[in-house]
């Protein structure tokens, strides 16, 4: 594993490399929102099971998160996508494969928007991924969603601590339609990821994106909830599955 930085853009994202010596894909991995490359140190066993399948595996932080540059506050859909876009861009150039992206819930969001469009793209996978953003977030963000509509700087709690969140990640969903962003994809490998005890993406979203990706592949598993916390295992597993299947052996034009 090696940790480096990725600059660009004026931006500095910290990332981190998992490089096999032998590969035919990398993969991208998003973190979600309010989360980091690590996704609570599970990386590092992710990324070792992924180089055992000859998969490469980089996943950064994005501006205002973790070790990257910039502040949460100005985190929005459209700068996330940008940072793909740059992300994405370094590393087909750096390797020369073709590249697969995991999004994990927001970071889902972040693939459609800044990855869907993108040929050099082989396959997509959304874990827990939220479609209909505005439902989500003010369902998630309560009354303070009207606040910040109303341009107003809200102030809220997690495990990590408190943070603050700006009016721009509300005003910026308007920008953005997913279902034109899934159309791009096309007929593309996508595998979609999600528990039916979600509390924070209802099931509808994975359901949704099936809809609006005919060729996907839904997993759905009754007991999870939106971090599949007692079944992170059984996720990443159903997961190598899917890539071998359905990227690896048909490569190969099995």
């Amino acid at each position: 594993m090696i940790a480096e930085s990725i600059v660009a853009g004026g931006r500095q994202l910290a990332s981190l490399f998992f490089i096999p010596e032998e590969f035919t894909h990398t993969v991208i991995i998003c973190h979600g929102f309010r989360g980091t490359r690590e996704n609570g140190g599970r990386i590092y066993s992710f990324a070792e099971r992924l180089n055992r399948i000859g998969l490469a595996v980089v996943a950064f932080d994005f501006s205002g998160s973790g070790r990257s540059s910039g502040a949460f506050i100005d985190n929005t859909l459209s700068s996330q996508a940008r940072d793909l876009e740059l992300v994405i861009d370094h590393v087909a150039k750096r390797f020369s494969r073709p590249l697969i992206l995991l999004g994990r819930s927001f970071g889902g969001s972040t693939v459609l928007a800044g990855g869907s469009g993108d040929q050099r793209v082989a396959a997509f996978i959304f874990w827990s991924t939220p479609v209909q953003l505005e439902q989500t977030f003010r369902e998630m963000l309560q009354n303070d969603y009207d606040l910040l509509l109303g341009g107003q700087v809200i102030t809220a709690q997690d495990e990590g601590g408190t943070f603050q969140i700006g009016p721009e990640l509300a005003a910026d969903f308007s920008r953005h339609n997913l279902e034109e962003y899934a159309a791009l994809i096309g007929r593309r490998p996508a595998l979609i990821v999600q528990g039916e005890a979600d509390q924070v993406v209802p099931v509808i979203n994975g359901q949704l994106l099936k809809a609006l990706l005919p060729g996907s592949s839904l997993l759905l598993l009754p007991e999870a909830d939106h971090r599949f916390t007692e079944h992170t295992t059984w996720r990443e597993t159903e997961t190598i599955k899917w890539i071998e299947r359905e990227v690896l052996k048909r490569g190969e034009g099995g």
